[in-house]
């Protein structure tokens, strides 16, 4: 069952390594849209210490960027910046999945796919499980459906893309 996270509100979340995230918008957008823009996305998961495990974000611009951000620092706290080029992507409706997973790194990778194919990795910075995830302002997408579940779960197709995406 998928919780509803709506815009500029907080939502409980357990999100582990070994886990996929999947968000959907509630509602539709128009099919056949250019990716960016029209399209706008903030969406921002938490540990328990506040900090800002990954932010996922886009503007007017045709680019995707992934970044993190620690709570207590003595600069301002932004890790390294990943930007991705969505230049001449199409899609019909967005949904949004994040692949937690365990590598060499001290505390795991993201994968993050839009309509299941992966636009980046991202080195994961801080230790612990998001605890919450929030979403920023978006024109189309007020709210999201939010699910997180075992790679299992997945049917064998989408597993095998998680698994080429590495």
């Amino acid at each position: 069952m998928a919780t509803v996270l709506n815009s500029g509100k907080q939502t409980p979340l357990n999100f582990t390594p070994g886990t996929i995230l999947i968000l959907k918008p509630t509602v539709t957008p128009p099919t056949n849209v250019y990716v960016l823009p029209p399209i706008c996305v903030d969406l921002t998961l938490f540990n328990k210490n506040g900090d800002i495990l990954l932010n996922i974000s886009s503007s007017y611009t045709k680019n995707i960027t992934c970044k993190d951000r620690a709570r207590r620092s003595l600069g301002s706290g932004w890790g390294n910046e990943q930007t991705v080029n969505m230049k001449g992507r199409w899609v019909d409706g967005v949904t949004i999945s994040v692949h937690h997973y365990l590598t060499d790194s001290e505390f795991g990778r993201y994968q993050n796919l839009f309509n299941g194919k992966t636009i980046c990795h991202f080195d994961k910075r801080f230790p612990g499980p998001a605890t919450q995830i929030s979403s920023g302002g978006n024109e189309w997408a007020s709210s999201w459906d939010v699910v997180v579940c075992k790679i299992d779960d997945l049917f064998p197709e989408e597993r095998r893309a998680l698994v080429a995406g590495r």
